[in-house]
């Protein structure tokens, strides 16, 4: 049998990240992982551009993971507007001159770039091509079964397996889970104007649009939003058919577009954990809360969760403390509640709002923006949650 202080399910961004936030805290840690080495090592893209906040950038420095990112994986996020329907006018959110709002990175480079400090960590084993069968708590540890017959004995298991954690629901925790009935449909464009560190977002009748900025002044990630019905349809589309429903949707403000690359769809399900912890058993990243992208909270509240679990944590001694792990699980649950409960409620209801596509709705929508228009404070508050 293996032995090891922490085992994490899962090497995503929010498993790999707290692998190295509890490493720095003398923890032996073990990471499984179902995907192999060579994937971990070299994500292919997903087609995910992530809008990372400063403190989400702090977190990375921190971890020795940002330094390694390249000069055409980061992208300046100066501003964001959002426009509804066909009105005029727009809500603009930007820092008036003191900075970029955040930055915009490949979801892929991320995942390298945090594999690659991983390595070089010498409390961090990894463990490739491995699947969790079961898990169950034997004395003062964890257990944790794997397929190929092995077992694992930790003092603190923690799932970052996604938002559709088989290990959660080996440890009986459930989730309240809200599918939404749309897709969303990511490709890369080429535009005519550059889009100057802006990401759009326009909320059509029947269909969203998002352009999110990349480091290449006249590129974007396109993400086109959906019923799950005509998902398939906009898949099938040619590259020119592509390109013309996203110059349509975004009123040609770019001018003229051009697909420039493959398209990923994924299905858009919210998830929210009914606990955060149980015995020895910890959730982080998507396991505990899967965020709609709408507001782009998701990968940074998965960082913030990560950096709270192990500050309550504070080292390993505190593992090896049935009271105190006890009371750090407690605690880290409370925190990260107090600050992913209101995201995960108010990014729900956004949704519901500007896609729903019924007149007093759209009525709604445009008091909203308005009000919003014309009423610092909102746009500040906003701001200051990506900024801080």
């Amino acid at each position: 049998m293996l032995h090891t202080d922490v085992a994490i399910v899962g090497a995503g961004p929010a498993g790999l990240a707290l692998a190295l936030m509890l490493a720095r805290r003398d923890c032996r840690v073990t990471l499984l992982e179902r995907q192999s080495e060579e994937i971990l090592a070299s994500p292919p893209d997903d087609g995910r551009e992530i809008a990372l906040t400063h403190q989400s950038v702090r977190f990375m420095e921190s971890l020795g993971a940002w330094q390694r990112l390249k000069p055409d994986e980061v992208g300046l996020l100066h501003s964001a507007q959002v426009v509804d329907g066909s009105a005029p006018s727009r809500l603009d959110f930007d820092t008036r001159g003191r900075g970029p709002l955040g930055f915009i990175v490949p979801n892929a480079a991320i995942r390298r770039v945090l594999y690659e400090a991983i390595r070089e960590n010498g409390n961090i084993q990894l463990q490739a091509r491995r699947t969790v069968t079961g898990t169950q708590c034997g004395g003062n540890r964890r257990l944790v079964q794997l397929e190929d017959g092995q077992s694992l004995a930790a003092v603190l298991v923690v799932a970052a397996d996604s938002r559709f954690s088989e290990v959660r629901r080996m440890a009986g925790i459930g989730v309240d889970m809200r599918d939404f009935g749309r897709v969303a449909v990511l490709g890369p464009v080429r535009t005519e104007r550059a889009h100057g560190g802006i990401a759009r977002e326009c909320f059509r009748y029947g269909s969203t649009l998002a352009l999110l900025p990349t480091a290449d002044g006249h590129c974007s990630s396109a993400v086109v939003t959906v019923c799950a019905s005509s998902a398939d349809e906009i898949m099938q589309y040619s590259d020119e058919a592509f390109a013309a429903h996203v110059q349509r949707e975004s009123a040609s403000t770019l001018g003229v577009v051009e697909a420039c690359g493959r398209r990923h769809r994924y299905p858009l399900v919210a998830v929210y954990a009914h606990r955060f912890y149980a015995e020895r058993f910890a959730l982080v990243g998507d396991a505990a809360v899967g965020m709609h992208p709408v507001t782009a909270h998701g990968f940074n509240l998965g960082l913030a969760g990560a950096e709270t679990l192990a500050r309550q944590l504070h080292n390993v001694t505190r593992l090896y403390q049935a009271a105190g792990l006890s009371r750090a699980l407690s605690r880290y649950q409370a925190l990260h509640r107090l600050e992913s409960h209101p995201m995960y409620v108010g990014t729900n209801r956004v949704v519901d709002l500007f896609t729903d596509d019924r007149l007093p709705a759209k009525l709604l929508r445009k008091a909203v923006l308005r009000i919003s228009e014309h009423f610092p404070p909102v746009r500040r508050a906003i701001v200051h949650q990506l900024t801080r």
